[in-house]
């Protein structure tokens, strides 16, 4: 988060807005954008079946359905890199509006990404490996090392050269070194569970894989569309100036959204797990599971959507410039947009079988594409106010969608819903917010830093009391009193 945070104004001083449009251009057509939906939800569907075999000690199936994801995301990651190249060369230029000065080195560059497929979507099954395996830690330390080794050679790269080439090239390899230290992590430490050999085994689980990822892919389609969709449209229409302040304006939200996904890492293997372990208590423990995890996602949520919808000019001026101040409103509507998103990205971790998706997926297939719809028609009419107000308004549909979809995969009533995850953690937390830390973003967007300060301080302060007496439920404060405690003595902090 903090790195993403970083690079942004560091990237823009060195780039200008026009090239670091055009690397965000480049951006989507690699791994973690639109190219990413060529797995067609396989993964998810992996690491749900990997966590019921994991669980059964089946490791025999373990490893077979482990050696066909394997197969199958090499030959996926060789189509789509062909597929990225071949635009590269004869499309890239003709649909984005990209300066000619610059159209050599981005289908260079593009070219290059095409050829990082290759190791990328493997990659993935490893991901799914550790996954399976609840062994999330290693994940996260991948991706975390990914990250800062990416944002160190950023900062080394844009002092020798602005290239684009080069900027790709440095990232590919990153990608690369990384998933084949982490893929021998994953066969030294396996005890005998990791094998990217062919197998039989895997043909009998693979229609059930099949079905599943179906539904997976439907929900990543979905979720992806909402990402990356106003990315493209913004990209095509627009010109790469305007997808720069488009970016600017979605990052810091993004980078809470960031949070939630950390958050929501353990809820798709864990909630596979409650069913691999077959308790016959009608589904009561996924429901539960569910309905705290959602409550505990706002309780953390809100306050930092709230900070970041009220000091929006303060930060854009302190972060990338007083000259994109007039961005704030725009980044207001994307933070509220996350936190009605927040419910349907949770909602789709909860999801274990394809009977649960079915709803789910129809509702949020519908508004992407209405929402495809509403940009093509007006983006070059609206500009970027256009693409706050229609994904707001998705939000809002996706947030009872959740309620609906709660009752039907995990019997939880939207009553119940609202009370334990909305009205405490999200009414309530954003009321309080709204009343102790407004003072202080009005002060400190008049610059008048002295008076702001000390609001900020003294409201914020009233803020964390408030959530800590009247929003948490006895239970929760206990356990917080316990862990700070346990903090205090330096003692390993070891969950309930």
């Amino acid at each position: 988060m903090a790195l993403a945070i970083v690079l942004v104004p560091y990237m823009l001083r060195i780039m200008g807005p026009e090239l670091y449009g055009l690397w965000l251009i480049l951006q989507l057509f690699n791994l973690l954008g639109l190219a990413g939906l060529a797995e067609l939800g396989f993964q998810g569907a992996l690491v749900r079946y990997l966590t019921r075999f994991f669980f059964a000690q089946d490791r025999a199936s373990f490893r077979a359905v482990l050696a066909g994801g394997f197969a199958l995301f090499l030959a996926i990651g060789a189509i789509m890199g062909v597929m990225v190249i071949l635009f590269a060369q004869f499309a890239l230029v003709q649909i984005f509006p990209i300066p000619p000065a610059h159209q050599a080195q981005m289908q260079t560059a593009l070219t290059v990404i095409g050829v990082g497929l290759l190791a990328g979507f493997p990659g993935l099954v490893v991901k799914a490996y550790f996954a399976a395996r609840q062994e999330l830690a290693i994940t996260k330390i991948w991706e975390f090392a990914d990250r800062v080794i990416f944002a160190l050679g950023v900062f080394i790269v844009l002092q020798m050269s602005t290239s684009l080439v080069a900027l790709i090239l440095f990232e590919q390899a990153v990608a690369v070194v990384l998933l084949v230290v982490f893929a021998l992590v994953a066969k030294r430490a396996g005890g005998g569970w990791f094998g990217i050999l062919p197998r039989l085994g895997a043909g009998g689980h693979f229609a059930g894989l099949v079905r599943l990822s179906g539904s997976v892919f439907a929900a990543n389609f979905a979720s992806q569309g909402f990402n990356r969709l106003p990315e493209l449209f913004v990209g095509v229409v627009l010109g790469p100036v305007t997808l720069t302040f488009y970016q600017i304006a979605a990052r810091i939200p993004r980078v809470i959204k960031a949070l939630q996904g950390s958050l929501n890492a353990a809820v798709m293997p864990h909630i596979a797990g409650i069913d691999a372990a077959q308790r016959d208590d009608g589904g009561a423990a996924r429901a539960r599971f569910a309905l705290v995890g959602l409550r505990v996602n706002y309780i953390i949520a809100v306050p930092l959507l709230l900070g970041a919808a009220l000091y929006a000019p303060v930060l854009l001026s302190v972060w990338v410039g007083p000259e994109y101040r007039d961005l704030a409103s725009l980044l207001a509507g994307f933070a509220l947009f996350q936190g009605l998103f927040l419910a349907s990205n949770y909602c789709g971790a909860t999801l274990t079988q394809s009977s649960h998706f079915t709803l789910y997926v129809r509702v949020n297939l519908a508004l992407v594409l209405g929402f495809g719809l509403v940009l093509y028609l007006g983006l070059e009419r609206f500009g970027l106010p256009l693409v706050a107000w229609a994904l707001a308004v998705s939000g809002g549909l996706q947030f009872i969608c959740v309620l609906v979809v709660f009752r039907a995969a995990h019997g939880i009533a939207p009553r119940s819903t609202l009370a334990a995850a909305i009205w405490g953690p999200v009414v309530g937390s954003a009321c309080v917010g709204l009343a102790c830390l407004a003072p202080s973003a009005f002060w400190l967007a008049q610059e008048r830093w002295g008076i702001g300060a000390i609001a900020f301080v003294f409201g914020g302060a009233c803020y964390a009391l408030a959530i800590g007496l009247f929003i948490l439920r006895p239970d929760e404060q206990e356990h917080l009193r316990r862990a700070l405690g346990r903090l205090r003595r330096s003692a390993p902090l070891v969950p309930d």
